[in-house]
């Protein structure tokens, strides 16, 4: 072997470990960054765990907080029903020495609940007529509440299988499981989705309406995050209101999903953060405050020059949230509007390098115009934290299911989940609202209620 041969063996292997740092690096910078979700930012919970006592592993906990309320907060207690009926325990003797009890001293109550034994299913046999009018000639045939005009399985097993898949997560075996264990009835994973793909279908009216409500609102909490529709990028997109919530699945991130879904003609505040589609869509737009404040913190951790930026950012947040509180006149807001915004544009004024903080100044000059809408407009909040919150649980599921198989799955998905978000957000049982909708609505015919999906 040549000494040339031995130094290029050298450089290969001192090479291969800096592309693996390199690698390493970038993928902490994206776990660590400022538009990481709180639930995938590990900095926190490697230092809450690194400094907590190590003997103390039952109270660790990934989100580096602590168990249970904090200190001070009063106990919560679960309200006690009323009892349905009483049964009277008694004894006879003493169970001691075997003397016999003349009455009782007293009586200690104790509330049990329970619940009924799981119900086997029960078959019914609809024999539905049909007859002929001697006046025109058309057939009809009778219809009854209870007999839906596809399937086997009644009402309350699609809205208990939707439940199951939407609500609690289960995958379609285990819903079918699930059914066998506790009723009997056999009911396979094929079963279990096509319940869902019922209900969906029957609650289709329910979502349009929905979309209609949002459409006349006056302030939106918009946001996206990524999906995989039969293992191709799709987007997943929320629109939430203070009663209502809508996910639409669509293949494009573009300004043309919330143009399709609130409609050429909205005329409300969009609550969002700075994607570039939510400024190609309106102009009256509220952009996140929480978004740019991790934004700035995380800039400055790295460099001296953003520490002022994100200190004044900081406190102009806190000053605005405070004096808002104060409950100041139209009038007021006004001038407070045109003060703070004068601050900002000092702030972006400032003479710095190019690099992180130079980005970081644009993005406050981009968004100037829509800083500020939420000291202006009572009803408006200066950060999308609605939103954010309401794509948890999409996210969640994602996490479970992978990827969307087809349309099919898509219409059922985002049908379903704007459905019991809603009904979640009134106060709703959503078993019963599922109910509701499945034994009125399940006249809309398959071909009618599955829409393609939105290109971009």
């Amino acid at each position: 072997m040549t000494s040339n041969d031995s130094d290029e063996e050298l450089l290969e292997r001192i090479a291969a470990p800096e592309e693996e740092n390199k690698r390493l690096r970038a993928k902490l910078r994206w776990y660590e960054g400022p538009h990481t979700p709180p639930s995938k930012d590990q900095s926190n919970a490697d230092e809450s765990s690194s400094s907590g006592d190590e003997d103390d592993d039952d109270s660790a906990r990934t989100d580096g907080g602590t168990p249970g309320r904090k200190p001070g907060h009063d106990p919560a207690f679960r309200n006690a029903p009323d009892p349905d009926r009483e049964v009277e325990v008694t004894c006879g003797c003493c169970p001691a020495c075997g003397e016999d009890f003349d009455e009782s001293v007293g009586v200690s109550p104790r509330l049990v609940e329970k619940i009924p034994d799981p119900q086997p299913p029960v078959a019914t046999q609809y024999n539905r007529h049909y007859y002929e009018c001697d006046a025109c000639g058309a057939e009809t045939v009778a219809s009854h509440p209870d007999c839906p005009d596809e399937g086997q399985f009644g009402v309350n097993v699609v809205a208990q299988a939707t439940l199951s898949k939407y609500e609690h997560r289960l995958p379609h075996r285990k819903i079918a499981d699930r059914f066998n264990q506790l009723h009997g009835l056999e009911f396979s994973p094929a079963s279990a989705w096509r319940a869902t793909e019922r209900a969906a279908r029957a609650g289709r009216c329910e979502y349009e309406h929905i979309r209609t409500q949002i459409q006349h609102a006056d302030v939106v909490h918009v946001d996206e995050t990524s999906h995989k529709l039969d293992g191709e990028q799709t987007w997943i997109w929320t629109f939430r209101t203070d009663q209502y919530t809508l996910y639409a699945v669509r293949e494009s991130r573009g300004s043309d999903v919330p143009e399709e879904v609130l409609g050429e003609d909205f005329d409300g505040t969009i609550i969002c953060d700075g994607w570039t589609a939510y400024p190609a869509f309106s102009r009256d737009l509220q952009r996140c405050w929480a978004h740019i404040l991790r934004e700035a913190e995380d800039v400055a951790d790295d460099h001296d020059q953003a520490e002022p930026i994100y200190r004044t950012l900081k406190q102009m947040y806190v000053g605005l949230q405070s004096w808002l509180e104060t409950d100041p006149s139209d009038r007021q807001r006004t001038r407070m509007q045109e003060s703070v915004r004068k601050g900002l544009e000092e702030l972006v004024n400032r003479s710095v390098s190019d690099g992180p903080v130079a980005t970081l100044l644009g993005k406050i000059e981009g968004g100037l115009d829509h800083w500020l809408s939420f000291v202006g407009e009572p009803a408006v909040s200066p950060t999308n934290n609605a939103a954010e919150n309401a794509l948890r649980e999409p996210v969640i599921l994602r996490k479970l299911i992978g990827t969307l198989r087809n349309e099919r799955g898509m219409f059922v998905h985002e049908t379903a989940l704007t459905l019991l978000a809603t009904w979640s957000q009134q106060g709703q049982n959503p078993y019963e609202e599922l109910q509701r909708v499945v034994r009125n609505n399940e006249m809309i015919s398959p071909d009618q209620a599955v829409p393609e999906v939105a290109s971009g």
